[in-house]
């Protein structure tokens, strides 16, 4: 595998990322095994999808296996930390990517949506960060995935910014309480990203008004997030935390 100059002090390092069998979670996990992590590639239901990971980044000469968690389900996150730790000894990035969307007036939603998009996005994110500050190295890194709709609060999307607005709020929370043990945690909050999530509605029109919208002329691509991932659990992500990183080509500029 190429590496570039920084991964030697990553030899050895483990990083854990959920929801690693498409779009930006692929991305990030294969970054960070190009960065020099083991990676282990958390999925809930594309275990095709993750052995893709594993393969595409053990034949580029690293190394990684993959690993089921359903995030919704503490047991389930309980046993993806402590596979990773049995294998391997260690956990030095958690990078919590897994979510799901949802589109739906307010009036329309049934209380099960509710409680179906909160269980994944929110309690499982809560599940997720709470058993990686109880595993996790000193000096470690935590990376949250969330989404610029926290800001755009566009109709029809409020379990999914309730839910990510979660995220955010758990995030700076604990970045206040893992700071004395040099842990960082942070969110990278995506634009509108060229992803499988986009097939769920007009894929064309939703690209389209990605790149009409983002100041850079261009719907995002998962590289993009995973590069800004890769950015905050190196050494020179040292001193950023209890941020929300947007990685969004200028859609928000506030």
């Amino acid at each position: 595998m190429d590496a570039a100059q920084n991964n030697v002090s990553n030899e050895g390092r483990v990083a854990l990322v959920s929801g690693a069998g498409t779009g930006i979670g692929r991305a990030i996990a294969l970054r960070l095994a190009r960065d020099g992590f083991t990676v282990v590639a958390g999925y809930a239901r594309s275990a095709d999808g993750a052995d893709a990971t594993v393969r595409a980044i053990t034949d580029a000469g690293g190394v990684a296996w993959a690993e089921r968690v359903d995030i919704a389900d503490e047991d389930a996150v309980i046993a993806f930390f402590a596979a990773a730790r049995a294998r391997c000894g260690r956990i030095d990035v958690v990078v919590n990517n897994a979510g799901i969307g949802h589109l739906k007036p307010f009036r329309d939603i049934p209380m099960s949506h509710f409680d179906f998009t909160f269980g994944v996005n929110a309690r499982g994110t809560f599940m997720m960060c709470r058993e990686a500050a109880r595993t996790i190295e000193d000096g470690g890194r935590i990376v949250n995935i969330s989404t610029g709709a926290t800001v755009a609060n566009g109709a029809g999307m409020a379990l999914y910014v309730g839910s990510k607005m979660a995220v955010e709020g758990f995030t700076k929370v604990l970045a206040r309480e893992l700071a004395p043990r040099g842990v960082t945690v942070n969110v990278v909050s995506p634009g509108m990203t060229d992803t499988p999530m986009l097939l769920g509605g007009d894929a064309e029109a939703l690209r389209r008004y990605g790149a009409e919208t983002a100041a850079m002329g261009r719907v995002g691509q998962p590289e993009d997030i995973a590069d800004a991932v890769g950015a905050l659990v190196s050494a020179d992500g040292r001193w950023i935390t209890g941020q929300v990183l947007r990685v969004d080509g200028g859609t928000i500029i506030t």
